[in-house]
């Protein structure tokens, strides 16, 4: 059964509404999610203001696989991949989940963001590609 990122909230939190429930589901059920609902997951634990997570993500979300496991399974190794980013970089969740979808898709990004650069992701730089000879 498909689950969206409301399940993987309850779960990782120490008190939700939906915990009990979200357990049982997990018990119950066959349970797989995308890799939109651990983007969800991740922003949502991130604070701009301080350029960090407020929760171990890099610890979370490893083991949150174990129990709700993203399909298809190339993209699961592309949130593992943004994890291992995020833990080495620190980059944002965005930037990390499209540095990790472009490494294990093994292609560069086209981009102006330059945190692609420091984690070993091709970049291509979006600016001045107009003004390339074709």
């Amino acid at each position: 059964m498909y689950v969206e990122s409301d399940l993987l909230f309850a779960l990782a939190k120490d008190s939700d509404w939906l915990k009990a429930d979200a357990k049982a589901a997990v018990d119950a059920e066959e349970v797989h999610t995308s890799i939109i609902a651990y983007t969800e997951y991740l922003q949502y634990f991130y604070d701009p203001d301080a350029a960090e997570y407020t929760v171990p993500v890099t610890t979370v979300i490893p083991n949150m696989l174990e129990t709700v496991p993203v399909r298809p399974a190339k993209h699961e190794q592309a949130l593992l991949a943004a994890v291992a980013f995020i833990s080495d970089h620190n980059l944002t969740p965005a930037d990390a989940v499209h540095a990790g979808i472009a490494h294990t898709g093994g292609e560069p990004v086209l981009s102006t963001e330059q945190d692609y650069d420091l984690v070993g992701v091709e970049r291509a730089d979006l600016e001045g590609y107009a003004d390339r000879e074709q």
